[in-house]
C-alpha cells in the first residue's frame, strides 16, 4: 500500500466520521425544534382550558377590538377548535390558511400562503412559526396579524 492510498484511506474515515456526527447533530437539532414545539402547543392548549374552564370566549378578544371576520392561518388542531369555537358567534371565520391547502378538506375555503387572500380583519396564526409566517402575510393585505398563543394567554 502506497502513503498516498494510506493518507486517502484515513481522511476518508475522519471525513466520514464527521459526517456522520454532523447527522447526528442535525437529527439532534430536529428532535430538540420538535420537542419545544410540542411543548408550546401542550402550554397553549393547556391554557385554552383555563380559559374556557374561567368562562371566558375566544370571541369576545375579536369583538372588544373589533374584528368582525377572519381568516385562521394553520388548520391542524388548534385552527380546527378556534374555527369551531367561534362557530355561531358574531365573529365569521372567512377561510383558513395552510401550506397544505390542497391536501384539506373543510366546511370553509382554504388557501395556500402563496395564493391571493380575501380581505378580512384579522388572521390569527395558529401555527408554530409566527415571525416567519407574519412577514409572508404582511405583504398579502391589509388585515391585522395576530399570534395565537398571545390571544389566548391575554384573555
Amino acid at each position: 500500500m502506497k502513503m498516498r492510498d494510506v493518507i486517502c484511506f484515513f481522511c476518508g474515515l475522519l471525513f466520514g466520521a464527521i459526517g456522520i456526527c454532523a447527522l447526528k447533530h442535525g437529527k439532534e437539532k430536529k428532535r430538540r425544534e420538535d420537542v419545544t414545539k410540542y411543548l408550546n402547543l401542550f402550554r397553549t392548549m393547556n391554557q385554552y382550558v383555563v380559559t374556557k374552564q374561567h368562562h371566558k370566549e375566544l370571541s369576545a378578544y375579536f369583538e372588544e377590538h373589533g374584528y368582525e371576520k377572519i381568516a385562521v392561518y394553520g388548520m391542524s388542531h388548534i385552527g380546527q377548535r378556534v374555527i369551531d369555537d367561534l362557530e355561531g358567534s358574531r365573529v365569521q371565520v372567512v377561510y383558513g390558511i395552510d401550506q397544505r391547502a390542497d391536501r384539506l378538506t373543510y366546511s370553509l375555503p382554504i388557501y395556500d400562503p402563496s395564493e391571493e387572500l380575501p380581505q378580512v380583519d384579522a388572521v390569527v396564526v395558529t401555527a408554530y412559526d409566527f415571525d416567519e409566517i407574519a412577514e409572508k402575510l404582511a405583504e398579502k393585505g391589509d388585515f391585522a396579524i395576530l399570534k395565537f398563543e398571545d390571544i389566548i394567554f391575554g384573555l
